[in-house]
């Protein structure tokens, strides 16, 4: 009676310790699963500005555009954080994933469906999403990883129909420098006579856009969202200024001294927003943290003093759904740079 007592506390402790000591092994075989991204083939989205300016938005159409590109947003965003971690390469499993699931959209076409009736406003959001996507492409191709010719056929699909559609507009503000930054993008990834052009155009358009106080005339005319456009401008000329860099591209004096005199007018509005206020003719919207993810990623050779005074020094870095961390991005163009200068042996 005590002996089988005694082998019942026995087998009892055996079979929780053998519980114990194989629960952690299960635990670390278990594969992370892949989350899956439904490829979103149109957007059809709605104006958010209530006046003839553009400088006034609608919070509830806003609201009912965010919903809209959920799913967009999250694809990118879940991307973005797999490539931003540090030291990512190929064979890591979440980079794997988000590769699989970036070559699913390829694969469907993503975003490159016209809906019907047309939609102009869908058209300006998916062209906005173009630098995300151009800017993710590299970062794959740095974590190691090939872009087969259905990812390269798909990123020139929606980057041709983007140029095309600000080729034939006749804005002439920051939306069409972020859609020649797109193109300079693209170029990294696939030489393309067409998009070189497009891109050499709008730089030189961009630059004689802006005035010797810094000021650009397109973004003036946005009223009290005048310093955030001519802020959207900047990070726009920033990013397709170190593509052309990684392309081969050398900017000049002038340019410098260009790009210089916006980054200061831009510092001096920050402290006193009144620099642009009068010429605007209206009181300033301050930008968020948004505002300087792009120029403290791509732009600190050109940042002064009133950009850390009176800024946000400390913003964030991720840009969400644009390609996520903006150092991580220039650091790898600065690399196709240095790359690119080096000569051939």
């Amino acid at each position: 009676m005590v002996w089988n007592s005694a082998r019942t506390t026995f087998c009892g402790l055996l079979g929780l310790l053998l519980l114990t000591t194989t629960a952690p092994i299960t635990a670390q075989a278990a594969v992370p699963s892949c989350p899956d991204f439904p490829p979103v083939l149109s957007l059809h989205l709605v104006g958010i500005y209530t006046d003839a300016r553009q400088s006034v938005p609608d919070a509830a159409a806003e609201k009912k555009n965010s919903d809209l590109t959920t799913g967009v947003d999250q694809f990118l965003r879940s991307i973005e954080q797999a490539l931003d971690r540090p030291d990512v390469h190929r064979g890591d499993p979440a980079a794997d994933c988000a590769f699989e699931n970036f070559k699913k959209w390829a694969t469907a076409g993503a975003l490159t469906v016209e809906p019907k009736p047309y939609n102009r406003d869908g058209t300006v959001k998916r062209g906005e999403y173009q630098i995300g996507l151009n800017i993710l492409a590299l970062k794959f191709k740095a974590a190691g990883y090939t872009l087969d010719p259905t990812i390269i056929t798909w990123l020139r699909t929606l980057n041709h129909e983007n140029m095309d559609f600000y080729e034939k507009a006749s804005n002439r503000g920051n939306l069409r420098i972020w859609s020649a930054a797109a193109a300079a993008l693209f170029s990294l990834l696939q030489r393309d006579s067409q998009t070189l052009d497009f891109q050499d155009r709008v730089w030189h358009e961009a630059m004689t856009a802006i005035h010797d106080d810094g000021m650009i005339d397109a973004e003036l005319a946005r009223g009290q969202r005048a310093l955030i456009y001519h802020m959207f401008s900047f990070s726009a000329t920033l990013m397709l200024r170190d593509a052309r860099d990684a392309l081969g591209y050398r900017d000049s004096p002038s340019d410098t001294a260009k790009l210089k005199s916006l980054a200061d007018m831009i510092g001096r509005a920050l402290c006193d927003p009144q620099v642009l206020a009068g010429p605007a003719q209206a009181k300033q919207e301050i930008p968020g943290d948004w505002g300087y993810r792009v120029p403290i990623g791509f732009g600190a050779d050109l940042l002064d003093g009133n950009w850390s005074r009176c800024g946000r020094p400390r913003a964030g870095l991720s840009d969400p759904t644009s390609g996520g961390d903006t150092q991580q991005a220039a650091r790898i163009l600065k690399q196709l740079a240095q790359a690119a200068a080096r000569p051939v042996p």
